[in-house]
């Protein structure tokens, strides 16, 4: 499928680069903190002092979520991210202070420093991305943001155990990277554009736990918003988990060191980046929620796998990158749609609130590590096992609450298997916003085509008798489907009209197929008028659309019954076209035309992927040689064979006389005759231009007119109609004679035997 969604600012690319690098120096630091507690104090601590930093990192978060989203409101975000990086630049100077004295006390001072530096960036960081793109843009950015986040993630993971290795575990000498780092992000973000403060009189909240709740509870109107929120926190729980448990893990089954184990997380991080944009590319223009059931299944999966699949570090790695990519499918939609449906002048106040949530889960991480592996002695395999069932659970109310979501997904992912699909104009159709989708009718699964090509709901109107079948009225309902009666009573189409127009009314995109019914002939079919009712009275676009290349597939009439046939190719290749939003005053005609100029569009594009018609025949001829093809009311009769050979005989003869000609004109009767004519001239590579032979002498003076100076040569039937006269452009002049199948030449005696 192809789309495109525009170039990203610039700005947008240095805020990437400023996480990037500040994702990077957070956890090499964090990671060669926990990497020296451990080796002072044993690696039996391992699972308590990842336990514990993990918990202190959480604590500022927890103190200061509503401080830095109220902040994010009232000044600008960018004056706040500049801040954060002088203050990260100060945090790494103390931090190889701390490493040089070897003071436990003040790493631990250190961790707890870079959580409140990442506390307060946070709002900032998230809130200033709607600032910087297009609402179109939102799911690509943070699939970009979250990517590169792990990514950063990645390279912190290596690098930390890389520098102790190289420093010959010299945590002062390592330390110097975080310096560099720091620096280096200072100087990308102030290449961020400056942005002005969404909300000057927000007030700075002194009751932060009140704060919260409050926010939490505005949002109960919104339920969806609400929900991602939650899931978002869900999300970090199971990171924090699996960052905690991992390490652990590496040890107690692997038998690998502190270090080494690192590199467990790194491949969870990698696959973090991936599953992130993947759900980019799957979610385009706009927030695709279908995407988080899979990614939730995908995290209950492989966590219940690394406790019941056989003890093999290849296993286990494959299943760490899964859940790794199965998180990125998971938190991406999530993100995006939370800065999407939250109002801007409360979207800090909102993503401190969703932060305050996350960062409880990671201490409720911490806490149940600590509750399973110390209170109830659990090994990591089984602690993970307890957190892939509780997935499990969520899983299903995931797809409990949002069905439609993933049937809709699912639906997709089948239509983009099966059909190779083209798509242009997709940026007449709205991001955001009603809109009335009009298309032509091919095949039974056009609206699943149409579904493929936009990450909006769309409400199709259908026909009741279609609706009626048992089998798929469950999915019907779930997509919301308006069933339409034609021929029905008066108060059936007002109810009909009434719900397509509360459909758009509530903001959402509805399709009809305005013909009717599906094409049995392969060509568009008068649209009715019901379309102009929808939207009468309102200020609702209409947009037109034409599928092409769904006719002659197994779901077409074009082989007479549907899947009489094995498909032609797999992918099927399908092209949508979207025209230009039309006013809501157009009539049932005037989106004909638009839907037919549409058709026009899509039969030019597809010339240059087209045989010829003169090669087309050739390859018929010589498969067919002694089978029946050309025959007239003269008695006329010509195999496949013998029409090639008389259309070969015939373009020989008219080379020289149309040689220097692009168009060759030819007034024929339907007749053999003109059957050679039209094979002939292709044969040269001309165009043949078939003119009616019973128009009038003033309508032949008008085409000669239209043609200007261009030399054009005319085909005119004399007494028989197999005859055929070649004219030069204007027209009084016989310049040459020519006749076919038995007919007199020029220079030859009549009677003679047949040219062909």
């Amino acid at each position: 499928m192809t789309t495109s969604f525009g170039k990203l600012p610039q700005s947008f690319i240095w805020l990437n680069v400023t996480q990037f690098l500040g994702a990077l120096n957070d956890n090499l630091l964090k990671l060669l903190i926990v990497f020296y507690l451990i080796a002072i104090k044993g690696p039996e601590h391992a699972t308590g002092i990842a336990a514990t930093t993990g918990a202190l990192f959480v604590i500022p978060f927890l103190l200061l979520s509503p401080l830095a989203g109220a902040l994010a409101d009232k000044l600008s975000k960018r004056t706040i991210i500049l801040a954060m990086k002088g203050a990260e630049l100060g945090i790494a100077l103390l931090g190889l202070a701390t490493f040089s004295a070897a003071s436990e006390t003040g790493l631990y001072v250190v961790l707890f420093l870079m959580a409140t530096q990442s506390a307060l960036f946070g709002p900032s960081k998230y809130g200033i991305v709607p600032e910087l793109v297009d609402r179109q843009q939102l799911s690509k950015a943070n699939s970009l943001l979250e990517s590169f986040t792990y990514l950063a993630i990645i390279f912190g993971s290596a690098l930390a155990p890389l520098l102790v290795q190289l420093s010959s575990s010299s945590y002062r000498t390592a330390a110097f990277a975080c310096i560099g780092i720091s620096l280096a992000g200072l100087t990308a973000s102030w290449r961020i554009e400056k942005t002005v403060p969404a909300n000057r009189e927000c007030q700075i909240p002194t009751r932060f736990l009140a704060e919260v709740k409050e926010t939490l509870t505005e949002l109960r109107q919104n339920g969806y918003l609400l929900l991602a929120i939650f899931g978002s926190a869900y999300f970090l729980f199971l990171g924090a988990f699996a960052q905690i448990d991992l390490i652990p893990f590496g040890i107690q089954v692997h038998g690998l060191n502190q270090e080494q184990s690192g590199y467990l997380f790194l491949v969870a991080a990698l696959g973090i980046g991936l599953g992130s944009l993947l759900a980019g590319r799957l979610s385009g223009r706009n927030v695709e929620f279908g995407v988080v059931p899979i990614g939730a299944l995908g995290l209950a999966l492989s966590t219940c796998g690394l406790y019941l699949a056989p003890t093999n570090l290849i296993l286990h790695l494959v299943l760490i990158l899964l859940l790794g990519l199965s998180a990125g499918l998971f938190i991406v939609p999530l993100q995006a749609f939370i800065q999407f449906r939250a109002p801007r002048e409360k979207l800090g106040r909102i993503l401190a609130a969703s932060s305050f949530l996350s960062w409880c889960g990671v201490l409720l991480a911490s806490a149940l590590t600590w509750l399973l592996s110390g209170a109830l002695k659990f090994t990591t395999s089984e602690s993970f096992l307890v957190l892939g069932l509780l997935t499990l659970a969520l899983t299903a109310a995931a797809l409990w609450i949002l069905p439609d979501f993933l049937l809709r997904f699912l639906a997709i992912l089948v239509m983009k298997l099966a059909y190779r699909i083209d798509v242009s104009g997709e940026q007449h159709v709205p991001a955001e916003g009603p809109a009335l989708l009009v298309a032509n009718h091919v095949s039974w699964v056009d609206a699943l085509l149409l579904l493929a090509t936009q990450q909006r709901r769309i409400r199709f109107i259908m026909h009741r008798d279609v609706y009626a079948v048992r089998l798929l009225q469950p999915l019907f309902k779930l997509m919301q489907v308006i069933p339409v009666t034609p021929n029905g009573s008066r108060r059936e189409m007002i109810k009909f009209i009434k719900t397509s127009r509360q459909a758009l009314d509530d903001g959402y995109l509805v399709c009809i197929f305005a013909e009717g019914m599906i094409t049995r002939t392969g060509m568009l079919q008068q649209f009715k008028s019901g379309l102009e009712t929808i939207v009468k009275g309102t200020d609702h676009p209409i947009i037109p659309i034409y599928i092409g290349g769904a006719w002659g597939s197994i779901f077409s009439y074009a082989h007479g019954k549907l899947l009489t046939k094995l498909p032609t190719s797999l992918p099927y290749p399908i092209s949508v076209g979207f025209g230009r939003p039309l006013p809501a005053t157009s009539t049932a005609g005037e989106v004909q035309q638009a839907v037919a100029e549409l058709a026009y569009d899509y039969f030019e594009g597809q010339k240059a992927k087209r045989t010829s018609l003169a090669a087309m025949f050739v390859k018929t001829a010589r498969s067919n040689w002694t089978r029946p093809a050309l025959s007239d009311s003269s008695g006329q009769r010509l195999s496949y064979g013998r029409t090639l050979a008389g259309a070969l005989t015939l373009a020989k003869r008219l080379e020289p006389l149309v040689a220097e000609d692009e168009m060759v004109g030819l007034l024929l009767p339907s007749s053999v005759g003109g059957a050679l004519a039209n094979l002939a001239v292709p044969m040269l590579g001309k165009v043949p231009v078939n003119l009616n032979y019973t128009a009038s002498s003033e309508a032949m003076a008008s085409a000669n007119a239209v043609a200007g100076p261009q030399k054009i040569e005319f085909a005119l039937p004399t007494c028989n109609p197999a005859q055929v006269i070649f004219l030069q452009s204007p027209l009084p002049d016989v310049t040459d004679t020519l006749e076919i199948d038995g007919f007199s030449q020029p220079g030859a005696a009549p009677n003679q035997q047949p040219m062909l």
